[in-house]
Parts: C-alpha cells; structure tokens; sequence
C-alpha cells in the first residue's frame, strides 16, 4: 500500500520542531523485534529513517500511585543511507545546532519506556515512547519522543526540550 508522504515539519508547533513521517514499511521479525520504515518530505526532498524495537518490554510502573502500565525496552533509529543523511541535515538546520553532519549513525541505541500503548503490540493502539540518550557525558544525554499510529500509518518524533537539540544531532551522527 502507498502512503501518501507528508512534509515532516507540518505538524510541528510553536517553537517546536515535531516531525511527522508516514509509516512505509512494518515487520515483526521471528524474534519479536521490529522494524518500521518511516519517511517524509522536506522541500520537496524525500527524508527516511529505520526505527528497530527490541523483543524485549518490561512491564511496570512509573509511579505506584498512577494506575499506568509502562514497557521498558531498547529502540534504535537505524540509517538507510542518503535519505537518513538528508533528515540529520534537516534537524540540524531546524534545531538551529550548526553542526553540520554529513551522515547519520548506522545505529543509535536508546533506552525506551512507553507512556501510552504496548510496544509489543503496535497494531493494537497508538504508543507514545520515551527515548533516553544515554552518555557518560551530560553534554551528551538526551530525550526525545517517537508516537507510532501503525493504523493511521504515521510516525512522529517529538522534541521533549529544546535543551536537547544539540545532543540528539550529535547522537545521530556519524563520529
């Protein structure tokens, strides 16, 4: 099925860069991780990344006295080339970082709590993940948000703080 694209900063809101994809492809591999191929335009510039879920969520709870289900796992934004390129260059020039990246990591691991959903499960309701960048570095720690509507085929990285924009370009990047 063909999905039509969206331009990624359509919906993003003030003072915020959000970025919306639309969700190409989704495979459950056999050991139970995941992989969605999201892509958007900017500019009229195809822009496209790879998210990898884990098999491994944890259930529990943030807060003993919040009756929320979490999943702790592992998620990792995986590069497919040019087109990954591209969107390290577009956040670097919408987050105002000017670093000036030429390419995007092969791999970036984070740490990933849901906050809506079960990860497990994608094709049962939206999940809204948590993404930790976790550094030994403070100047390196960052967090970030991935929502992945798999019935409305959309994927949306959200900015938690504007603090963080420098250290998610230079986690994304290639060293």
């Amino acid at each position: 099925m063909q999905v039509p694209l969206p331009e990624i900063t359509s919906e993003s809101g003030e003072g915020f860069h959000d970025l919306v994809f639309a969700i190409e492809d989704h495979k459950k591999l056999s050991n139970g991780s995941q992989t969605l191929l999201a892509s958007g335009m900017y500019k009229g510039r195809k822009l496209s990344l790879e998210i990898y879920l884990g098999p491994e969520w944890r259930s529990g709870s943030l807060d003993a006295d919040v009756p929320l289900t979490t999943y702790r796992g592992a998620m990792s934004y995986r590069s497919v080339g040019a087109e990954s390129d591209l969107l390290l260059q577009v956040m670097d020039e919408l987050y105002g970082t000017k670093q000036g990246p030429k390419a995007m990591n092969k791999v970036t691991e984070f740490t990933a709590i849901s906050l809506g959903g079960d990860p497990r499960d994608l094709a049962k309701e939206p999940v809204k993940i948590k993404l930790f960048f976790e550094s030994n570095a403070e100047d390196q720690y960052a967090e970030l948000f991935t929502n992945i509507d798999l019935k409305a085929r959309k994927l949306h990285i959200n900015e938690k703080d504007e603090e963080y924009r420098t250290a998610i370009v230079r986690a994304l990047r290639t060293p």
